[in-house]
């Protein structure tokens, strides 16, 4: 191959790398509003009703400036019926969903314990968390909690609207290095990322080009079938593709040369696990067996038999029924509702066929019509057509003493038509 060849193909590179350059200054000079959206609704009902059961949930506060913050703090119930179709929380990691990153999670604590790795969760027992955030981009941003388990993939629970007032250029998140220096991560080594991104492309560039200048590939294809790859390759082939390699390995050597020596001190990413209790088992007087559950399809309305005991001193009542976020609550639920948790999921469709409270030692058959056009908006009547025609949920009762008991319950669901 002739030197002038080799410099058409440079020039080809050279315009490659252009273009990659220009593409990558558009993606940071636009300025990309972040999607409202309620993607957790995607999810299958299974997967929101009978794994991870929310509850006590607070987003605080609703509005903040940039660089403020925020917190975020609740419950969750692993549920006892785990779908056989989901993978077990051996490994899971408790994350914050968000149209991009619109806050920086500062802290993660599950039971008052630091949180930033993975690790197993127990089924049956339940977890509380604290979620610590900074405000960062400007917007009304949909804030999710959210657990992440392998062979699962993320499990969102309800999210409430955050707001951000300011303006992001005024966002700083400075740290102190081991090394007692203060850089802002938020522009730290900008350049370096870019220029890193511009050389890697660009060999990707002329790697390619190198050969698409060359006869194109069907034609190449269609040699190499026929004849084999002695015939399309010449000694120059040769030559380019052992110079690229020591080329590349020569960069990756000496990047990792001059990190070493400009950031001496670095901490690995960590692979090990983290081991947190579960809250313990507080007692519960209140037993449940659901004997009988179907859907109303028309009626948009869950139904469901249960057997309940109460091995209190005091009477009980139900007073809330929760699943996938969504609360439905009778005149009782709601004096006990949280008026700041979001209205969009909240149902007053909660009713029992006898609202007298159950006495203690007494066992009654209860039964129970969650009612509401939520089911449909928020997808959950699909259950109807998943492999496993099953819900779930938490059941809420109060005794006279104003304690409140918490049950999951679940069962098979039949659909009707009445």
């Amino acid at each position: 191959m002739s030197i002038k060849n080799i410099f058409k193909l440079g020039i080809i590179g050279l315009y490659g790398v252009a273009y990659g350059v220009a593409t990558l200054a558009l993606t940071v000079v636009l300025d990309v509003s972040p999607v409202a959206a309620h993607g957790e609704r995607s999810q299958e009902p299974f997967l929101r009703m009978r794994t991870i059961q929310w509850y006590d949930l607070k987003w605080g506060p609703q509005t903040t400036k940039v660089n403020d913050i925020a917190t975020m703090t609740g419950k969750f119930h692993l549920a006892e019926d785990w779908p056989r179709a989901v993978g077990k929380p051996e490994r899971a990691f408790f994350n914050v969903g968000s149209p991009s990153p619109v806050f920086v999670r500062l802290s993660t604590k599950l039971n008052g314990e630091p949180t930033f790795i993975a690790g197993p969760l127990v089924i049956g027992r339940d977890y509380e968390f604290e979620v610590k955030l900074k405000a960062r981009i400007p917007g009304r941003h949909h804030m999710h909690a959210m657990v992440n388990v392998k062979d699962a993939g993320p499990i969102a629970g309800p999210a409430s609207w955050m707001n951000i007032t300011g303006s992001w250029d005024d966002f700083t998140n400075p740290i102190k290095t081991l090394t007692g220096k203060t850089i802002d991560t938020e522009t730290f080594n900008h350049g370096n990322g870019v220029f890193w991104h511009a050389l890697w492309m660009g060999l990707g560039v002329f790697w390619i080009g190198y050969f698409v200048a060359r006869p194109m590939f069907l034609p190449r294809s269609r040699v190499l079938l026929a004849y084999g790859d002695e015939l399309l390759l010449d000694p120059m082939d040769r030559k380019v593709g052992l110079a690229v390699a020591i080329l590349t390995c020569a960069i990756v050597w000496g990047g990792y040369r001059y990190t070493e020596t400009v950031h001496p001190y670095t901490v690995p990413i960590q692979a090990g696990e983290s081991k947190v209790a579960p809250l313990p088992i507080a007692p519960n007087p209140v037993a449940i067996k659901v004997t009988h559950a179907n859907y109303d399809v028309p009626g948009r309305a869950l139904r469901v038999t249960m057997s309940i005991t109460n091995n209190g001193d005091t009477g009980i009542n139900i007073g809330e029924f929760t699943t996938a976020g969504v609360r439905f609550v009778n005149a009782l639920g709601q004096e006990h509702l949280d008026p700041a948790y979001p209205r969009e999921l909240v149902a007053t469709g909660l009713s029992m066929d006898d609202d007298t409270a159950i006495e203690p030692g007494e066992t009654r058959e209860v039964k129970m019509e969650a009612k509401d056009a939520l089911w449909e908006v928020q997808r959950l009547m699909a259950l109807l057509g998943d492999p496993e025609s099953r819900f779930g949920g938490l059941l809420m009762t109060w005794d006279e003493e104003g304690n409140r008991y918490i049950n999951s319950i679940a069962g098979a669901v039949i659909p009707v038509f009445s």
